[in-house]
């Protein structure tokens, strides 16, 4: 899972800890001293809060480096006594600067970056090859590159006569072999990148070639636009909104389809559950595999957390009998969140518009078995499982 992939290095780490949210957008203009003066009351903020000074010194370091990305960004940096176990710029500013120190990491604003997000590559075409650039899901660039077919025969003129011909033939051969070149590349950074979508533009003979060569793994993932090409002074506003649109629409397709599956499963009263107390004795039972959250930043919601990402509860005996030995209350967005890292579950964000959920929260399951707390009573004996099978697993 997308969530459990970046934030993989704070599975070991032991509480408490310590984290900070905070704008970085203007960390590298020139007089970009604003960050800086943003930090000294998040650095006091955190001494109220008990954090160690060696470790709001550590942290503050980071926050106040260079991050070598122009645009708005959001810096969450994430230490326990060790150090630092993370330091991640996330596309977009935050809803607003925060800290926490306590049983479990603040994830939440990570969780908001991250909500949708997927790996993507980018082709640039044209007869001679393509320029590809393979981007992460927080914005990064992972690869870049050319690939140049080699074959110089690439335009065809007009005329007649035998000679002609084997000239246009000539030309022919060299947009496949250019396409066949291109394909070989595409297809390998897909095995190694493994990107959800590969929006491709540029001269049609190109994609044509393409898409011919292309092997059925890469196939698949390929949305044409237009707007991209590989020319010298073309416009990168417009190629940047061909992408954006692409992406968009991939994402909201994405979206749909996991809200059409949740109705289907809630309605059935499988593979799904909603309200906090449902999704909470789910998220112990590492059932979720996806949590589908109406986002409240302003909620003063607190839940109870242990030593572990999975030992959460309502109360404090729920925590307890989830295995914790001392129990501690902390924001319900932490906890929650933590409990997707310790699972590895995912989230998305959902418009109250497009879903309102019961008290904000629902979730898709991995499986269904008669322990699972739906929240409605069966209407027959073995409703909420699925046929000939117990427990439901994926």
């Amino acid at each position: 899972m997308l969530l459990g992939e970046i934030l993989s290095t704070l599975t070991e780490a032991q509480a408490p800890f310590t984290s900070v949210a905070v704008d970085a957008s203007r960390l590298d203009r020139a007089g970009g001293d604003d960050v800086d003066l943003r930090w000294r009351p998040l650095a006091q903020r955190l001494g109220e809060l008990g954090a160690p000074p060696d470790t709001v010194e550590a942290i503050g370091r980071r926050v106040t480096s260079s991050t070598g990305r122009g645009g708005e960004l959001s810096r969450v940096v994430v230490a326990t006594d060790a150090g630092v176990g993370l330091d991640v710029l996330l596309p977009g500013r935050p809803v607003r600067d925060e800290v926490l120190h306590g049983p479990v990491p603040h994830l939440m604003p990570v969780l908001r970056a991250l909500s949708g997000a997927f790996r993507y590559a980018v082709v640039r075409l044209d007869r001679s090859g393509a320029d590809i650039d393979v981007v992460g899901p927080l914005g990064e660039a992972e690869n870049s590159g050319e690939v140049e077919g080699g074959h110089d025969q690439l335009h065809k003129i007009g005329g007649g006569g035998w000679s002609q011909r084997r000239y246009q033939s000539r030309v022919e051969d060299s947009w496949e072999h250019n396409g066949a070149a291109v394909a070989d590349e595409l297809a390998d950074l897909v095995r190694r990148h493994r990107p959800e979508l590969v929006v491709v533009g540029g001269d049609e003979h190109a994609l044509a070639e393409l898409t011919r060569h292309l092997d059925g793994d890469a196939l698949p993932l390929v949305v044409t636009v237009d707007g991209l090409s590989r020319a010298a002074g073309a416009d990168a506003d417009a190629q940047e909104q061909a992408v954006t649109e692409a992406l968009d629409t991939h994402r909201t397709t994405l979206r749909h389809r996991l809200l059409d599956e949740y109705a289907q499963e809630i309605s059935r009263q499988q593979r799904a559950v909603e309200g906090l107390d449902s999704v909470v004795d789910a998220l112990r039972r590492g059932q979720v595999r996806t949590l589908l959250l109406n986002d409240d930043p302003m909620s003063t919601l607190q839940l109870w957390a242990g030593d572990t990402p999975l030992q959460l509860g309502l109360t404090e005996q729920d925590s307890r009998d989830a295995g914790a030995q001392q129990p501690v209350q902390a924001r319900a967005d932490a906890v929650l969140a933590w409990a997707l890292v310790g699972s590895d579950a995912d989230a998305v964000l959902v418009d109250a518009e497009e879903a309102e959920l019961t008290d904000g929260l629902a979730a898709v399951l991995r499986w269904s078995d008669r322990a699972t707390a739906h929240d409605r009573v069966p209407t027959m004996p073995g409703h909420g499982e699925a046929p000939g099978a117990s427990p439901n697993v994926e």
